[in-house]
């Protein structure tokens, strides 16, 4: 007749372990119990092991020299789980078991502490009792435990500690980036900007950038313009590939433009403030390091739809340049991932 799983699983555990300095006498232990809601309490356990053996004996206070066996029972849905950790000196090695009800567990349990201390517990070697035993062998006097609904208990043996997980590294938390950019309604031809923006990722996927933008002099046949402008926006990662990821962006921009007629006598000079809303898609190529390549094309929407007139020589208003309700703004970029 084939002995149950789970006693089975139990005897194997004995295999494991070395035996005590008791073997013939009672062994003194600690014993820590920590029962789940509902599971029988520390009294009941130590009499679970004492009739499965006589050689053990638990102290009421802790000894250096003691081997220390905790038992540990938690619910886990329509589980018990339950573990028993042994601690002998410097080694330590850990038991656990899963079944279907608590008294099906800690019976489980405290027949792995009885044959943990006494190998010999049940009245047989261990290995022979894991073997097929003859028709004509006797019944274990050790009471088998109701027979638990499924799932069926199993038992898995840890016999080594495992190390920590490794924790995942932290990206970088700021970029900063240099590059050029072109617009077309700034000026009645497209303007060309040189910009530096430092950027945010510290609420990923939103990205917070902050930029500056200087446009040195520029001209058609007619008119020069040159600008200084700053922004603040927002980013938001719509999805990412191993080395590339997309952004939608949006940013108000703010700045002061300066307009001067070329064929006009004298040249009078106009300033005026900017202001716009940007809105964009950005697309992000990751390089060699912490380097990264960046473009941004989207449009920009002047929230100021002011004139550019002069007043000529000959006493007749000119208009330089209309703002015109909405127009292109690229970017090409460089930058660097830091912090």
């Amino acid at each position: 007749m084939r002995q149950p799983v789970k006693w089975r699983g139990a005897l194997i555990l004995a295999c494991l372990i070395a035996p005590s300095p008791a073997y013939a006498d009672k062994e003194l232990i600690q014993l820590a119990y920590q029962p789940a809601k509902g599971c029988p309490d520390r009294k009941k356990f130590v009499e679970l092991v004492q009739a499965i053996t006589n050689k053990v004996e638990v102290a009421n206070d802790g000894g250096a020299s003691l081997r220390k066996f905790a038992i540990r029972v938690s619910h886990s849905g329509n589980l018990v789980n339950g573990e028993l950790t042994i601690e002998d000196q410097a080694a330590q090695a850990v038991r656990r078991v899963s079944g279907a009800s608590c008294d099906e567990v800690i019976s489980a349990l405290a027949l792995a502490t009885a044959l943990a201390i006494d190998p010999d517990a049940l009245g047989a070697d261990p290995d022979a009792t894991v073997s097929e035993a003859p028709p004509t062998a006797a019944p274990l006097a050790v009471p088998e435990p109701p027979k638990p609904p499924a799932p069926k208990p199993t038992i898995s043996i840890d016999v080594s500690r495992r190390p920590p997980p490794r924790a995942e590294p932290r990206p970088p938390l700021f970029d900063l980036s240099v590059g050029a950019r072109a617009g077309d309604n700034l000026a009645p031809f497209a303007k060309l900007d040189l910009f530096a923006e430092l950027g945010s990722t510290y609420y990923a996927p939103l990205e917070l950038h902050f930029g500056v933008a200087v446009g040195p002099a520029q001209h058609d046949g007619e008119t020069r313009f040159s600008d200084l402008s700053t922004w603040a926006g927002l980013g938001y990662r719509l999805a990412e590939l191993k080395r590339f990821s997309i952004w939608g962006e949006t940013a108000l921009e703010l700045g002061r433009v300066s307009a001067q007629g070329r064929n006009i006598s004298p040249a009078f000079n106009v300033d005026k403030a900017w202001a716009a809303v940007d809105v964009g898609l950005c697309g992000r190529l990751e390089g060699p390091g912490r380097l990264f390549l960046q473009v941004v094309g989207g449009g920009r929407a002047p929230l100021l739809l002011q004139r550019y007139v002069v007043l000529q020589n000959t006493g007749k208003l000119r208009e330089l340049h209309q703002v015109g309700q909405l127009g292109y703004l690229v970017s090409l970029a460089v930058g660097v991932h830091f912090m």
